[in-house]
């Protein structure tokens, strides 16, 4: 994952790397897992290769945007550089970040999250559009309503104040229409009672 302080900027070029935070955690571990490895070195030995590999990869890897498109650096495969012409966009597949191109191939990012979406806007000059926050900014200000099916609607508040109006107005007008229902069956009532007492006694 990337951060504001994994990433340097240069003149006309930004670099985003892997947050070397992790390096801590990987070597903290790396000790714990020590503890088991010297019970059996020859045997367990060959497991640091992992922490090691990490370690390399979190220091070598990086993605660089500049004027010319994406440059990205790998650790165990060929690196790739690709052009703002034959960028298609920048997706995600869980937490990492995929550059398309126009043939239809997919690389991965190393060092690009969604928190790098606004640098990376910036460093790509707005080639690169920072959807993440242009989709929160449209609901800076709203609610959200669920309704009795259990819809939910996004609301400004003015549009909720008017929904409250409305929803008022409507249980005011079923409230009227049940106290007139309620009267006019206490008409009939009346009604059929003065017919009872109104029919002659055989």
């Amino acid at each position: 994952m990337a951060s504001m302080s994994s990433e340097e900027q240069q003149p006309d070029t930004t670099y985003f790397r892997p947050d070397r935070s992790h390096v801590i955690a990987t070597v903290l571990m790396t000790g714990i897992a020590l503890i088991g490895i010297s019970w059996a070195p020859l045997a367990l030995g060959w497991l640091l290769i992992f922490p090691i590999a990490f370690i390399v990869w979190v220091y070598k890897a990086h993605t660089r945007v500049d004027e010319n498109g994406i440059a990205i650096n790998y650790l165990y495969r060929k690196n790739v550089t690709i052009g703002w012409d034959s960028l298609q966009g920048i997706g995600f597949k869980g937490s990492k970040a995929v550059a398309a191109t126009t043939d239809g191939k997919e690389y991965f990012l190393p060092g690009v999250t969604f928190n790098s979406l606004p640098k990376l806007e910036e460093a790509s000059r707005g080639r690169i559009p920072d959807v993440l926050t242009e989709g929160l900014a449209s609901l800076d200000g709203k609610m959200s309503v669920i309704d009795k099916d259990g819809h939910q609607v996004l609301m400004t508040q003015e549009e909720y104040a008017e929904h409250q109006r409305q929803k008022a107005g409507d249980s005011q007008d079923a409230s009227q229409n049940s106290e007139t229902t309620a009267i006019n069956e206490d008409d009939a009532q009346s009604d059929n009672s003065a017919a009872s007492t109104d029919s002659p006694k055989e």
